[in-house]
């Protein structure tokens, strides 16, 4: 080590000098590639993000631009209900047991309550009730659910309400 100071010091002055920046952009190169450029990489990764965020966010722009106003929609929704309330109210129970004729079990319409008596898959009662419901009929009070088979077999009893 002496003999290497020693050879150094022996150097001319430009010598000296050219070593010492030779040594220095080493050290500079080392330390860009050691600690600066991961995080230039990752700079530009997050640049590379943010520009499809941007692209991402115009897509939405348009497509949000592209809709109806909310006050075009609400306008919509209420002629819609309007229309759905009106068809509810020309539903008769004799269509909805003719629309169901192949599950009908029994259907006593004299009796008091009206007995409907039917066999159900499971997906089909509860849109059973909604047809129901649509209508200016007795909503079921009572019912009974019993499973056979893979199928409900289902009775309502359509009582009239008087407390309306």
């Amino acid at each position: 080590m002496n003999e290497l100071l020693q050879r150094w010091l022996m150097l001319t002055l430009l010598l000296r000098m050219l070593w010492l920046l030779m040594l220095s952009l080493g050290l500079f190169a080392l330390t860009w590639i050691m600690l600066l450029r991961p995080q230039q990489q990752m700079r530009e990764a997050q640049v590379r993000q943010l520009e499809q965020m941007r692209q991402q966010q115009q897509q939405r722009l348009q497509q949000l631009a592209s809709l109806p106003a909310i006050d075009v929609l609400q306008s919509e929704i209420s002629h819609l209900q309007q229309l759905t309330k009106d068809a509810g109210t020309q539903q008769t129970l004799e269509r909805i047991v003719a629309a169901r004729g192949s599950q009908l079990e029994a259907w006593h319409p004299d009796s008091q309550p009206q007995q409907l008596q039917l066999r159900l898959a499971w997906p089909q009662f509860l849109p059973l009730f909604s047809e129901l419901a649509s209508t200016r009929l007795p909503v079921p009070q009572r019912f009974q659910l019993q499973a056979e088979q893979g199928v409900l077999n289902t009775q309502l009893w359509l009582e009239s309400n008087d407390a309306e």
